[in-house]
């Protein structure tokens, strides 16, 4: 359902109260009007004895006494009845008036008043899941808001769910649909990214502003409503309107396997997700417009990292801040000595790669990647790039201490600086104890905190673990040997006019329409038959490719390749939306050519039968990096119908235009109708879709003056 309506400001709140406290006035007034059980104006409606002046003690008993002598009893008894049938009659008035002006807080109000800290139990996988469970509809409603929140101790305005943060867990069994009531009651427009989820069928679900649908404009509401068939793992959910997952608007979502429970290469007793990510203390609209003005080349560098939404700032190193000196604990992770844990590992941040590692653990084996299973490969450490999720099993084996340092060190290497802003803190901490209780949030006192010493090694560069880590899907699943199609993509970050930086794919820097999005415009067109949105290749009739580069494959399932020839020093970590990719190769300087890989020109077919090691059991994922002036060959099935975005995911480089789109399966899609309510997101008025969104470069230009001037 969308409701679309003019969003009152914040504090409009007081105003609502007002209306409240009006109405608990007007009914205690109403109150005092009518609880007069014989205490009317008419005197003889009182009691006799509080006919006579105060202080007669003796002369009110005797007189009290002969009135009753003289008076018949069942009058009494009558009044008595009455009186006391009335002073019951007007108390449930009452009450019930209390009800009425005393009513149950708003969802706004009450995501105002909400605790800002997500407790960390709230990230511990419920113990007693039921994996064989019948698929369910699984509904969740998220009021999104402004709020002022400290992660580290440092405030500043965020977009939360609910007034908390991070976001909620989403967990789900594979099959289930999820259902998800989102009301806008932030001051810009959002959407939300299912981040790995196929949308089989629900490309209108994806939630990319611009290429899916419109963005939820502020006041309105949207349900996304999809099916999670056929993959399991660990996802999350993100704002993807401008860089609202920089400010608050993520959180974790897992899918169960029907055998979880009893296909467990290394056995773990629980599983919890630890959200990383990277944290800016300047509004994420400001970032924004400063990294896309003219002669800017660099992304902001972080101030901070949090795990599961926490660090701890020193708040003398910002005077010019509000900073709370209050502790923060940091996250604790309570797991039982002498077992197996499963960690979820998700990168949600939006600029930082991460080295994550615990004290005295030498072994992190890894058993699932962006979702696909792998089988374990052990690693003394992970390297995680924006967008990208690691399961890892901790063995809980070590003895003579109980607790340990978890570290999540921002790989500083791949900023342009290696001096953080404002002394900032580039390694985000949580607690493993070893112990077989779950602590309750706001419980127990906090464990003493651990005393333990890293060994993380400084890394000069940001790339893939699957660089150095062979990880192979578990079961196996080959690649097709034959692609029907090979796309070159250049990829890099380009100064053109009016010394703006922007990202570029092919001479493309992709600006969605936030009010026409690709995907209705599609439909639209195929829907009267027009042949420019259903032919194959580049569709640059259809589109401009200059501002939205859109390659449609036509045919039932076709095999397509990617080349990435990453043309920039910077690291670019890519998502496919709506996919997963097998990785055929990677390295660094120009591609090698596929002779190179034991593969024909093109990818059609291998050299030699006894080359078939590359497309045998490659990794498959969603989120893949071609390293700085580095690249990288990918395969995937375009069999899944819809408009897919391809982007950085990087979020100063997608905002920048570093992103493209695929359109795959047309024939199906001429059979779709867009929803009612995926429609209605466009009645908004533009400017209120664009609320949160890039300013347009033309903001940077001086057109406005000139067009004055004439």
């Amino acid at each position: 359902m969308v409701i679309y309506r003019p969003l009152q400001t914040l504090s409009p709140t007081k105003k609502r109260h007002d209306e409240v406290e009006s109405r608990v006035s007007r009914n205690e007034e109403h109150q005092r009007q009518d609880t007069t059980c014989g205490e009317g104006s008419d005197e003889t409606t009182r009691d006799p004895l509080l006919a006579f002046e105060r202080g007669d003690v003796e002369g009110v008993t005797r007189r009290s006494r002969a009135a009753r002598q003289r008076q018949p009893w069942w009058p009494i008894t009558a009044f008595t009845f009455a009186c006391v049938g009335s002073i019951f009659s007007l108390a449930w008035v009452a009450l019930s008036l209390d009800t009425l002006g005393r009513s149950d807080p708003s969802p706004l109000e009450a995501a105002l008043s909400a605790p800002f800290r997500r407790p960390d139990e709230d990230y511990v996988l419920d113990p007693d899941w039921d994996f064989g469970a019948s698929n369910q509809v699984r509904t969740y409603d998220w009021t999104i808001v402004d709020k002022e929140g400290d992660p580290d101790g440092v405030a500043k305005s965020m977009m939360t769910i609910d007034g908390r943060f991070p976001g909620p867990l989403i967990e789900v069994n594979e099959g289930d649909v999820i259902e998800v009531n989102v009301h806008n009651q932030a001051s810009n427009s959002t959407a939300v990214h299912w981040h790995g989820i196929f949308q089989n069928g629900t490309n209108w679900m994806d939630g990319a502003a611009g290429v899916t649908q419109c963005p939820i404009a502020p006041g309105a509401s949207y349900q996304y409503r999809f099916n999670v068939t056929g993959q399991a793992g660990t996802y999350f959910y993100h704002g993807h309107q401008g860089v609202q997952a920089l400010n608050g608007l993520v959180g974790p979502l897992v899918i169960h396997s029907k055998d979880e429970a009893t296909n467990q290469p290394i056995p773990y007793s629980s599983d919890r997700v630890v959200l990383l990510q990277d944290w800016y203390y300047d509004s994420d609209s400001g970032l924004m417009r400063d990294v896309l003005s003219p002669g800017v080349e660099d992304a902001p560098i972080p101030n901070t990292a949090l795990i599961n939404g926490v660090n701890q700032a020193n708040c003398s190193n910002h005077p010019g801040r509000v900073c709370s000196g209050a502790d923060k604990p940091f996250p604790n992770l309570d797991l039982a000595p002498g077992n197996g844990h499963r960690l979820r590992f998700l990168n949600v941040g939006g600029f930082a790669w991460f080295q994550i590692a615990v004290d005295e653990h030498d072994s992190l084996p890894v058993i699932e990647v962006d979702g696909t299973a792998v089988n374990p490969s052990p690693v003394p450490s992970l390297v995680i790039a924006p967008g990208q999720r690691y399961s890892t099993i901790l063995t809980t084996d070590q003895s003579g201490k109980d607790a340990f340092w978890l570290r999540a060190r921002m790989i500083k290497s791949c900023f342009a600086s290696q001096t953080l802003p404002e002394h900032g803190i580039d390694e985000a901490k949580a607690v493993v104890h070893y112990r077989s209780q779950v602590r309750r949030h706001g419980g127990d006192e906090p464990p003493p905190l651990p005393t333990t010493t890293s060994k993380l090694q400084y890394l000069a560069t940001c790339r893939d673990l699957s660089s150095t880590t062979s990880f192979s899907p578990s079961p196996a699943q080959p690649a097709p040997k034959y692609a029907d199609h090979s796309w070159y993509l250049r990829v890099n970050l380009a100064i053109g006019d009016w010394r703006l930086q922007r990202g570029v794919m092919n001479s493309s820097s992709f600006r969605p329409h936030l009010k026409s999005p690709t995907l209705h415009r599609v439909l639209d067109g195929l829907d009267v038959n027009n042949e420019s949105f259903a032919q194959a290749g580049v569709l640059d009739t259809a589109f401009d490719p200059a501002s939205e580069l859109v390659i449609s494959h036509t045919g039932t399932a076709e095999t397509v390749d990617i080349i990435l020839q990453n043309m920039d020093e910077n690291s670019h970590p890519f998502h496919l939306h709506g996919q997963q990719m097998w990785v055929l190769g990677a390295g660094h300087g120009y591609f090698p050519g596929y002779e190179a890989l034991g593969l024909n020109h093109d990818g059609k077919g291998l050299l030699s039968p006894t080359d078939s090691n590359v497309i045998n059991n490659p990794l498959k994922r969603d989120t893949v990096t071609a390293e700085g002036f580095g690249w990288v060959l990918l395969r995937f099935v375009a069999d899944n119908p819809g408009v897919w975005l391809f982007h950085c995911h990087v979020i100063w480089h997608s905002e920048a235009g570093m992103g493209m789109q695929f359109l795959s399966r047309p024939d199906i899609m001429r059979e779709w109708e867009l929803p009612d309510d995926a429609r209605r997101l466009c009645d908004a008025p533009e400017e209120e879709l664009r609320k949160g969104a890039p300013p347009k470069d033309e903001v940077f230009y001086g057109f406005g003056d000139e067009e004055e001037a004439t």
